[in-house]
């Protein structure tokens, strides 16, 4: 087998920070940054309901191979997301149930997979938030190379060890940490206001004032 480069593994998010990300979406977030920060559009999860919120691991690996993922399921923790560079490769999936049960019972936060899964109909119902283009029946090599926590493109970011990274029904959004207390702050008063706007609609009062 070939060897996996393995890099320190990054600070967890702030709990504040996770908390209250939970109570906001991907799309209020996407709303108040001024850089991209949304992933290729084809990212999405397989069960509908899941909400991810954690600290990126990055991981690089060749094309339906991935021995890298499974050294860095064990080398990653509690608060910790999976970001895996698969190229978005279509001709093999990357992680499948075994791997999840795994990640999962290590109380790892999710996946995102910028290629493909298999298992599907038992990754639809699980409650660890899987992300990926689409699914296939092939399942991957072990020969490897790969690295673990060194700076990746995945789904079309730039993706830092540590970055925050967020995924709803609506996809994946990946921000700098030093962007994420102003962003958080401001999809907070968002939130506030799309709230407000919604009571309005309700009382009758249908069209926007900034319409005007």
């Amino acid at each position: 087998m070939a060897n996996i480069e393995k890099n320190q593994a990054p600070e967890v998010l702030p709990d504040d920070w996770v908390k209250r990300a939970k109570k906001l979406s991907t799309t209020l977030i996407s709303d108040v940054t001024d850089i991209p920060v949304e992933m290729n559009h084809l990212i999405k999860p397989f069960n509908i309901g899941s909400v991810l919120v954690g600290s990126a691991v990055t991981i690089e690996v060749e094309d339906g191979d991935n021995l890298a993922v499974h050294h860095a399921i064990y080398h990653s923790g509690p608060g910790h997301v999976l970001v895996v560079s698969a190229n978005g490769y279509e001709k093999r999936a990357i992680i499948g149930e075994l791997m999840v049960a795994a990640a999962d019972a290590l109380q790892l936060n999710g996946f995102i997979i910028d290629g493909l899964i298999r298992d599907v109909q038992t990754l639809s119902t699980s409650s660890f938030p899987v992300f990926a283009r689409g699914a296939i029946p092939a399942g991957p090599t072990k020969n490897g190379p790969g690295v673990i926590n060194q700076p990746i493109n995945c789904g079309g970011l730039k993706v830092e060890p540590g970055d925050f990274v967020m995924g709803d029904a609506d996809g994946v959004i990946v921000l700098p940490r030093a962007n994420v207390e102003k962003a958080l702050q401001l999809a907070e008063e968002k939130a506030e206001y799309e709230k407000a706007r919604l009571k309005s609609i309700a009382d009758g009062n249908v069209k926007p004032k900034w319409l005007e």
